[in-house]
């Protein structure tokens, strides 16, 4: 059954919204959580009485200028119905199709923060290092899940669908070519490649956007990995979806496989059978129309594609934003991207730059 839709109230602190929420509440503590790459910052509210839950999370928004968009797309993605941020817009389609998104409790009519259902602790890729099931399993249940929602959202209304942020952007061939050039602009060091390289490898870049836009699209998390799936009273809880768009249906799939360390848990013979289990139920349950080997390399398209484009990603977090504990994915990332960019045709110069002159600093620097 979907959540009654949150309310907004004038609320300049978390304790004010909770007192909107639940008047004979009482907020018994506030425990910072870790953060994320964005401009968004957690806690955890432990509460008491009034019909309030035992916690609840509240999630700042810095600046809700930035929280409702992403650069690629060149400005607000938003927002949507009185003034909600894509958060909100993303979590009441994701409530339509499914029960994976945490309930939104509340929401301050600033946009400055929001009360939302406490999903624990536990992301995927710790639940896979529990006694228990094991990774391959944990893995599977994921993409299942994928499944049932790329299937929810597309037998979503139209006008479901309409109201939906993601369903007003794609990813298309700008803005994977953006990606591939935040890769050239920071995962590479420009000086030791130099002009002609970089103007080989950006002419094989741009190539591979058109490829990947040329697929057929589907409702797409952005970021389905293994932190971004939070394992909480034996049920699988999706977070951070705010940046959904429409993309190819093997996006999300690379992006569960191949994140980050996942090949620490996921070696290339589980990540093989993995990609089966998800092609044969995708294929049953009708959200691709790809044959086997097409599939392949859609997948090994994607992942080449995600892994550079994080490349650039995390040296642009530690250069410019100076958050540098992701550095310590880079070695993993960058093992990655060799991998599927041996696999892909005619990037000659992609390549050479991945050999020689990606840019791997210390998280320790």
């Amino acid at each position: 059954m979907p959540h009654p839709q949150p309310i907004s109230y004038k609320a300049a602190t978390a304790g004010e919204l909770v007192a909107h929420i639940w008047p004979e509440a009482r907020v018994e503590d506030e425990v910072s959580l870790a953060g994320d790459a964005s401009s968004r910052s957690y806690a955890r509210l432990r509460l008491a009485a009034g019909g309030a839950p035992t916690a609840c999370i509240v999630m700042y928004l810095q600046d809700a200028a930035v929280a409702i968009s992403t650069e690629e797309l060149g400005g607000p993605v938003g927002p949507g119905q009185g003034g909600e941020t894509a958060f909100e817009n993303v979590a009441r389609f994701l409530d339509s199709i499914s029960d994976t998104a945490p309930r939104i409790y509340g929401v301050a009519e600033d946009r400055s923060l929001m009360l939302l259902e406490d999903v624990g602790d536990t992301p995927l890729w710790e639940a896979c290092a529990r006694p228990g099931p094991s990774a391959e399993s944990w893995f599977a249940r994921a993409l299942d899940l994928l499944v049932a929602l790329q299937e929810g959202a597309a037998a979503a209304p139209q006008a479901t669908q309409r109201d939906c942020l993601a369903y007003a952007h794609a990813f298309d061939e700008k803005l994977f070519g953006w990606e591939f050039d935040h890769f050239i602009e920071f995962g590479v060091d420009r000086a030791s490649a130099g002009e002609p390289l970089l103007r080989k490898a950006g002419a094989e870049l741009r190539a591979l956007a058109a490829r990947l836009a040329g697929y057929p699209r589907v409702f797409c998390h952005r970021d389905y990995h293994a932190w971004n799936i939070h394992v909480y009273q034996d049920r699988l809880r999706v977070i951070d979806f705010q940046d959904a768009l429409m993309a190819p249906a093997l996006y999300d799939v690379a992006s569960l496989l191949t994140d980050r360390n996942t090949p620490e848990r996921i070696d290339a013979n589980t990540e093989h059978r993995l990609f089966s289990r998800y092609f044969e139920s995708a294929i049953k349950h009708g959200v691709l129309k790809l044959s086997r080997d097409e599939a392949g390399r859609v997948f090994e398209l994607c992942a080449l594609h995600r892994s550079l484009k994080v490349v650039g990603r995390f040296n642009y977090l530690a250069e410019v934003k100076d958050k540098r504990g992701y550095l310590a994915f880079l070695p993993f990332t960058i093992a990655t991207a060799k991998r599927f960019a041996a696999r892909v045709s005619g990037i000659a110069a992609v390549n050479s730059l991945l050999a020689e002159h990606v840019k791997c600093p210390s998280v320790n620097r």
